[in-house]
């Protein structure tokens, strides 16, 4: 089984990552640990860019390292295999998820949070997990796992 677990580091995407790692540990397989990183995000409906620093939230290329390697560390423990793949993309990151697993071809599952650091750009751009849904399960056929948020 290869599950993919696309992270933005955020608490409530710890939470799908240590479902994940445990659903692999019991059913055998591979995690694939996804992180998309957009230095800038681009909201094209108001030809506004907003630079993540802007908003307290600037990302360098270590912290997306230490993103991916959480979910390593986790496997680790649990004894299982984890991938990680980050990829510096523009704009949605369910966009570049979905062509991701698409050029995949071999993801059995996606395991993921409702939600992420994302709260204000949900408005704007919409959620990354619906747009995740929608997509692909419709086009893919890809069942999508959402691990509700810790308390």
């Amino acid at each position: 089984m290869k599950i993919l677990v696309p992270t933005d580091g955020s608490w409530a995407a710890y939470a799908a990552e240590k479902y994940a790692v445990e659903l692999c540990r019991r059913c055998g397989g591979k995690i694939i640990a996804l992180h998309v990183y957009d230095p800038e995000i681009s909201l094209e409906t108001w030809k506004v860019k907003i630079k993540r620093e802007l908003l307290g939230r600037m990302q360098t290329e270590s912290d997306t390292l230490e993103i991916v390697d959480r979910v390593k560390k986790l496997g680790e423990e649990k004894g299982v295999e984890v991938e990680s793949v980050i990829i510096k993309g523009k704009g949605r990151p369910s966009d570049e998820i979905i062509k991701f697993v698409n050029q995949q071809g071999d993801i059995d599952l996606i395991v993921i949070a409702p939600t992420g650091k994302s709260h204000l750009f949900k408005l704007f751009l919409g959620s990354t997990t619906e747009a995740l849904i929608s997509e692909l399960g419709r086009l893919l056929r890809v069942p999508v796992l959402v691990v509700p948020k810790p308390e």
